[in-house]
């Protein structure tokens, strides 16, 4: 498994110029390059998938998680050290959006925990106002229509 880091600058334009850019969820638009973010790094340096988010009061929102290398645990991993990021700023709970469509995304979170939390119906055609770009169907011909929010609640330790 690769090596899990912090982004630098440089490394965090690449590879948000790599990813479009641009996320939409819940009606927000993210800027990738402005956001922290994490990467995977190979034993020979390549990148090998990053990870996006961003903090707000008690919740973290994994913008964007991208892995190049498939079955190597490179999701996992990104997701194992935002949860940490997460419980280490008392966050408690670790968030995300994906559409309908993405039947791997919503097989791989609840495999590692995550739950469905909500169903915005229709919420892509919202989306699509801020960013026109994205497509009314998958590559399979399923329309793009909904966000399905998925959540891990966080056991935070309380100080006493």
């Amino acid at each position: 498994m690769p090596d899990i880091m912090a982004m630098d600058g440089p490394m965090r334009e690449a590879l948000a110029e790599r990813l479009g850019g641009v996320v939409v969820s819940r009606g927000r638009l993210h800027m990738l390059q402005e956001l922290p973010g994490l990467a995977a790094v190979g034993g020979t340096g390549e990148i090998a998938g990053c990870l996006f988010y961003a903090v707000s009061e008690e919740a973290c929102e994994i913008v964007s998680l991208e892995s190049f290398r498939e079955n190597e645990g490179v999701g996992s991993g990104l997701i194992g050290q935002v949860r940490r990021i997460a419980e280490e700023a008392g966050c408690s709970r670790l968030w995300l959006i994906t559409t309908n469509e993405n039947i791997r995304a919503i097989r791989f979170y609840q495999r590692r925990g995550f739950d469905m939390k909500a169903l915005h119906v229709d919420a892509v055609a919202e989306a699509r106002k801020l960013k026109p770009s994205i497509p009314l169907q998958s590559g399979e011909g399923i329309p793009i229509r909904h966000e399905i929010e998925f959540e891990m609640r966080l056991n935070i330790e309380q100080a006493v």
